[in-house]
């Protein structure tokens, strides 16, 4: 089990009328988190003028990273692990990005120790030319091709995670080096499945149970353009995501004020780090419940949508033990045992229920775009078409057509 006992850290209880993050329908359960968690949260969110949410998931996302397959949930005859897609969806100048900077900071650093350790191991197995060549301990990966990143999946032992600042260079890649298919293969990396590579002039590769985090950031409008490419949404590619689209603050001008501190942060990551077992996690009966009424909820859900957001629900059973199993390790400190807790799974539940919200937003948003530009192409090669006609066809509102010729003309 992963120790994070005598560490020095005052613990808080639950806060029961804390105030939390709102969308439209939605919260995302920052007072269920705990309470070095919390407390990190709010110092980073106030002096980064930047929404909590985002830096919860950050700092999630990092305990996620660093566990890997060090934890895992058992549960129904299936293993979850903290395998997390991430995707923060923001304009530029929001500050989206800080958060996952500021989390992924302590696992680059280690990176960095291991790949000076590296490299000195090559030296020596270089001169003498004994054994298997080593390999680099990595936890976090850029800028790379799927090649090299598949390649690395299969000499790691506990999984990678990919950490782009802006995922749409990631998404660019794709089918650029050659044209085998990296979307099935990622569909078989989300379900830990086990993925077979063979290419010409290359040695074939199998990658058991392999894990891969995807962190990163996007703007709605690049977004767009992407889901529209490479079948994925057509594929359930996009709906293994975990969307965050929050509502950023307006960020005025702030004096500089005291560094938020990551010490307990950096100090729970170095105790997952050092864990060398694989620790078994199961739900309890309370968690239990509460999984099986989200369950029933997101399966009539499914049964009554159609297939992107059937996709969606489907694929929210699973992530929500996933975000579960994250939020108990992070609480590893106060209560140091392996059963998730009703807290912890009504947790992984609310969060979830903040991405789907979020999705939802996103595509409503982006639905209203694409109808305005439909709008505005029809009027612009058919300027005396009835408005009236057209909104119904639309369906949409005459005033709102009005509206939308005008701006063009």
């Amino acid at each position: 089990m992963i120790e994070m006992k005598n560490m020095g850290i005052c613990l808080k209880d639950i806060p029961k009328n804390e105030e939390t993050t709102k969308t439209e329908e939605s919260i995302f359960p920052i007072h269920l988190l705990s309470g070095w968690l919390r407390e990190t949260i709010e110092e980073h969110s106030q002096s980064y003028n930047t929404p909590k949410e985002l830096w919860a998931i950050a700092f999630l996302a990092g305990i996620a990273s660093a566990t890997g397959k060090r934890a895992f949930l058992n549960h129904d005859n299936y293993i979850n692990y903290p395998q997390l897609w991430i995707m923060v969806v923001g304009v530029s100048g929001t500050g989206k990005s800080e958060a996952f900077r500021v989390a992924f900071k302590k696992l680059l650093d280690i990176d960095s120790k291991n790949f000076l350790d590296y490299q000195t191991e090559f030296q020596e197995w270089e001169q003498e030319k004994q054994g298997t060549a080593p390999h680099w301990k990595q936890t976090v990966i850029g800028d790379t091709t799927p090649e090299a990143l598949f390649s690395s999946l299969s000499y790691t032992e506990n999984g990678l995670t990919l950490y782009r600042d802006e995922l749409s260079g990631w998404f660019a890649d794709f089918g650029r080096y050659n044209k085998s298919g990296e979307v099935g293969h990622y569909l078989s990396i989300f379900d830990n499945q086990v993925l077979t590579i063979n290419r010409k002039k290359e040695q074939p590769q199998l990658i058991r149970e392999p894990f891969l985090n995807i962190c990163g950031t996007i703007q709605p409008s690049v977004l767009t353009g992407l889901l529209e490419k490479n079948n994925f949404e057509e594929s359930g590619f996009a709906q293994r995501f975990l969307f965050l689209y929050p509502e950023f603050p307006t960020r005025k001008y702030k004096k500089s004020t005291k560094k938020p501190s990551t010490e307990i942060y950096d100090q729970i990551i170095d105790k997952i780090y050092e864990n060398q077992g694989k620790d078994e996690f199961l739900l309890s009966e309370e968690a239990e419940n509460l999984y099986e009424s989200f369950y029933n909820e997101m399966e009539l859900l499914r049964s009554r949508s159609n297939d992107f957001w059937a996709s969606v629900y489907a694929k929210a059973k699973i992530q929500v033990l996933r975000l579960a199993l994250t939020v108990k390790i992070s609480r590893l400190i106060d209560e140091p045992d392996n059963k998730i807790s009703g807290i912890d799974m009504q947790a992984g539940v609310e969060m979830m229920r903040y991405f789907i919200v979020s999705l939802e937003k996103f595509k409503k948003e982006d639905n209203t775009v694409s109808k305005k530009s439909l709008i505005q192409n029809i009027f612009e090669g058919n300027p005396n078409l009835s408005q009236t006609d057209v909104a119904k066809m639309l369906g949409v509102s005459q005033q709102y057509i009005s509206k939308v010729v005008g701006c063009k003309l």
